[in-house]
């Protein structure tokens, strides 16, 4: 081999490893904020509607919001009525029912955490549910 097909070959060589150490470094939970905007974190706790074979009643809900939901987060949540499947975990039979996702939007904490895990056992006790699912997610956001 001539010693520019060997220049032109170490090249390449050295452009896949950086491209190999590039992949191989964590990358960031998202780019930069608009400006304006900050980080933060979307929490969807997804609740099911039925206790005992039976709807939850509106006013318990709208108690349970008012009650547990609102103190932890008293700047503010959206709740999202939606229907829902999952199998349950002793008859292993699919259940369909109606749902209802509440969104919180707040700044990563590990207080925030803390509170939804309050909201998430509460629900479980109160409303007799076998699980309540958790999803959480980066944004950029501003609530101005």
């Amino acid at each position: 081999m001539g010693r520019r097909a060997q220049r032109q070959g170490d090249g390449t060589l050295r452009k896949t490893a950086l491209v190999l150490v590039a992949l191989l470094l964590p990358l960031p939970a998202f780019a930069a904020c608009p400006t304006g905007q900050k980080e933060m974190l979307t929490v969807r706790l997804y609740l099911g509607q039925s206790m005992n074979g039976r709807a939850i009643a509106p006013a318990a809900f709208r108690d349970f919001l008012a009650r547990t939901v609102t103190p932890r987060f008293p700047s503010g949540f959206t709740v999202y009525e939606a229907q829902g499947q999952w199998r349950d975990t002793q008859t292993h039979a699919v259940t369909r029912e109606g749902s209802r996702i509440v969104e919180i939007i707040s700044p990563d904490s590990t207080e925030l955490h803390a509170r939804v895990e309050e909201v998430r056992k509460n629900y479980i006790a109160r409303f007799h549910q076998q699980a309540v699912g958790v999803v959480e997610f980066p944004v950029c956001g501003t609530f101005q």
